[in-house]
């Protein structure tokens, strides 16, 4: 009988100390998911404070845009006289560029909330070509910008026109259905080409020609082996025409028509500024178009010059917003596109949430 009441005593105790142990883990289950939707509420909170900053950038008067006035002038107050003048001609004149505080601001870093912080990046879309729009003049100089050899950069020139285009008919380099459903399983195929408009820049790894080294880019692992800067990070397929002069990289300059790469160079150096660095507060951003005219003085007919206004401008309506929240370890990543209107208002076009 004793040895049966052990037994049972036994049973009694591993299940006691299952049950503790799954309810240990239980809690920290429950635990680690309440910090998640917390930092959720932390990277969320931060997408607001950047569309704050950005509805902000266009009103004069905006308290966000004296303060950093002041900050950059040493003042730990809300700026009056001249730097109050100066945030508000920045804003009435409507040009965007990376010394505002939309981009440059200390407050988007290890933002501290309650007992967390969000992390705020941004990235002006329109400092990007559309690629839906791109001729394919246009996409062998950016290839060749990045690094891609001249007759790959016909073959994806001519394959993305394809891709695009309701035709069947190849280009002389390009591919259409007949070369897309005869890949095999190793190489991604069989699949059918588009004959429609990119929906997103991904898909251009699906067109051929583009591998994973051209779109990402490539680091030289070697003596023999070459660099290649991915032209993804100059792409997007949102709908607009012209790129923001303020804020693109010079591979993005260089395929606007009678752009050369020179004239590319020497417009981000000026409005770099002397220390040759983008968003410091040195920079000397255009807020007109036609000032372009005393940096390229020389360089272009007055002809060329007119045909430029249509492919530049000085201001921008779409941003990416990536905005990382963190609560003791845990981190919630949100990834939003948005599109800011002339009075204001930010209306969401994309919206990704990563657990990382």
């Amino acid at each position: 009988m004793l040895v049966v009441v052990l037994w049972i005593v036994l049973v009694l105790s591993l299940m006691v100390s299952t049950f503790a142990a799954m309810m240990h883990i239980e809690t920290r289950m429950a635990g680690y998911h309440s910090r998640q939707l917390q930092a959720k509420a932390l990277a969320i909170a931060g997408i607001e404070y950047e569309k704050a900053l950005l509805a902000a950038d266009l009103n004069p008067s905006s308290d966000i845009n004296a303060q950093t006035q002041a900050r950059r002038q040493g003042s730990g107050t809300a700026a009056s006289g001249t730097a109050a003048t100066s945030a508000a001609q920045t804003s009435t004149q409507g040009a965007d560029y990376y010394s505002e505080p939309w981009h440059n601001n200390v407050e988007l870093v290890e933002h501290e909330l309650g007992d967390g912080t969000f992390t705020v990046q941004i990235v002006d879309e329109q400092a990007k070509l559309n690629i839906n729009v791109l001729t394919p003049d246009q996409w062998r100089v950016l290839l060749r910008a990045c690094g891609v050899d001249s007759e790959t950069a016909t073959v994806i020139s001519d394959a993305v026109a394809d891709w695009m285009d309701k035709d069947d008919l190849s280009k002389p380099n390009g591919a259409e259905d007949d070369y897309y459903t005869s890949l095999p399983p190793e190489e991604g195929g069989p699949y059918h080409c588009k004959n429609a408009a990119f929906d997103g820049i991904e898909e251009l790894l699906l067109v051929k020609g583009v591998t994973r080294d051209i779109f990402y880019g490539h680091s030289a692992e070697s003596a023999t082996d070459s660099e290649m800067t991915g032209i993804g990070q100059f792409l997007t397929a949102l709908p607009f025409t012209k790129v923001n002069i303020n804020t693109a990289p010079p591979q993005v300059l260089q395929c606007i028509p009678g752009v050369t790469p020179d004239m590319a160079e020497k417009l981000v150096r000026y409005r770099q500024g002397d220390d040759g660095i983008d968003g410091t507060d040195d920079d000397k951003p255009f807020q007109a178009v036609d000032e372009i005219a005393t940096v390229w003085s020389g360089m272009l007919s007055r002809n060329s010059f007119q045909q430029l206004r249509n492919y530049l401008d000085v201001k921008s309506s779409f941003f990416t917003i990536r905005s990382v929240g963190n609560l003791g370890g845990v981190r919630k990543t949100i990834v939003t596109t948005v599109y800011r209107s002339d009075d204001g208002t930010i209306s969401t076009i994309t919206w990704d949430e990563q657990t990382r």
